[in-house]
């Protein structure tokens, strides 16, 4: 049993929306009230809108925030998304000897203090051992990724941790999964390439390692655990700067753009998501796309000169997947813009228009997900 520092009533409640990173709209008993959020994560996948189911705890000394987010279900599983509580929940796991890595350690200290830094926990046996310990949501078919937006942070704990393991002192990073059906564990390359590099050049020195974690419908206690493969062989190859990437952008007001020879197009307003690939430098070709000023070659220059860009989608990849990517979009969409940035292949497009944000779009996400971590072949 977990010891939660709150007495331990739950809600269930419907997500409805995420007005900022720490507050989202939840429908109680048919009445709309906002609850805390305590996770930075962008959990797009798990918070859909109208859908997803919601565990809340009560802030009775709240009236702004009457509630607070313990998880939500996804599928099958319940999901941890409490970040406060994984020390809570790893610290119960250590001292009941249920992590196999960490048999015969004890913890002795939390919240460790060295430097301009902060860890989670300090455990000890024969030696001391330091540990950073972060959760992990992100997860599709077998594989679980971190992080699920870029963390500066989660980049200078690597760096801490591996210069104080140069300076003797034993130290470690825990990735606690929330998906007992998880097999492999890889920093997510896609979505924070410079996390991804800290992970790989300091894993000779960092103990770093995964667990995946079932918990309860309660989330009282943990069920089981399992270790979780980390194939540093497969990230060092995968580490590479290229491969398709998605931009999401939005149209405020219908208008007509003229698209290079293309001539003018009326564009209906809305958001839009274009697709488009780099063999070299995949962050440099997003990064020109966000430049306003830059010669006009591709179609969408011109229609970016119109649209403000919201998001990239970076996908890191060895494999040619720009029209397969493409092909899927064009089902879920509702239109496409004919033979756009596709002049050098068979698509029909590589403009796809949408009514509503794709983000919040289960399909859109699965897709993402499809590629992101469903092709992979470790």
């Amino acid at each position: 049993m977990i010891d939660y520092p709150f007495n331990f009533k739950k809600t269930l409640g419907k997500f409805i929306e995420r007005p900022n990173r720490f507050v989202v709209k939840v429908k109680v008993n048919g009445k709309l009230v906002n609850a805390y959020l305590p996770n930075p994560g962008r959990l797009w996948e798990l918070l859909i809108p109208n859908e997803t189911e919601l565990m809340l705890i009560s802030n009775k000394n709240s009236v702004k925030l009457p509630y607070t987010v313990l998880g939500c279900r996804r599928e099958n599983e319940r999901v941890l998304l409490h970040t406060h509580l994984t020390n809570k929940i790893v610290k119960s796991l250590i001292s009941e000897g249920m992590l196999n890595f960490y048999k015969g350690f004890k913890v002795i200290g939390e919240e460790i203090k060295l430097g301009k830094s902060r860890f989670d926990l300090l455990i000890e046996n024969e030696e001391s051992l330091l540990i950073e310990v972060k959760t992990c949501t992100l997860f599709s078919g077998k594989v679980a990724m971190f992080p699920d937006a870029p963390t500066e942070r989660g980049v200078k704990h690597l760096k801490d941790l591996d210069n104080l393991a140069k300076s003797g002192i034993k130290t470690a990073m825990l990735f606690v999964i929330m998906n007992p059906e998880v097999d492999f564990f890889l920093p997510a390359y896609h979505i924070d390439f410079k996390f991804a590099e800290a992970f790989n050049e300091v894993k000779n020195n960092v103990e770093i390692r995964a667990i995946s974690l079932k918990m309860d419908d309660t989330f009282t206690y943990v069920e089981r655990t399992k270790d979780v493969v980390i194939p540093f062989f497969f990230i060092e190859k995968e580490l590479k700067d290229r491969g398709c990437y998605l931009l999401l952008l939005y149209l405020e007001k219908t208008k007509p753009i003229k698209i290079g020879h293309k001539g003018e197009i009326l564009f209906p307003s809305g958001f839009y998501i274009y697709v488009g690939s780099a063999k070299v430098g995949l962050q440099k070709r997003i990064a020109r796309h966000r430049r306003r000023l830059k010669n006009l070659h591709w179609h969408i220059d011109y229609f970016i000169r119109n649209a403000k860009i919201l998001k990239d989608i970076p996908i890191v990849t060895n494999e040619n997947i720009e029209c397969e990517l493409a092909k899927n979009l064009l089902e879920i969409s509702n239109q496409h813009i004919p033979f756009f940035g596709c002049s050098d292949c068979k698509c029909k497009s590589h403009l796809f228009y949408f009514k509503e944000n794709p983000i919040l779009n289960k399909k859109f996400l699965k897709i993402i997900n499809y590629f992101r971590m469903d092709l992979i072949k470790i």
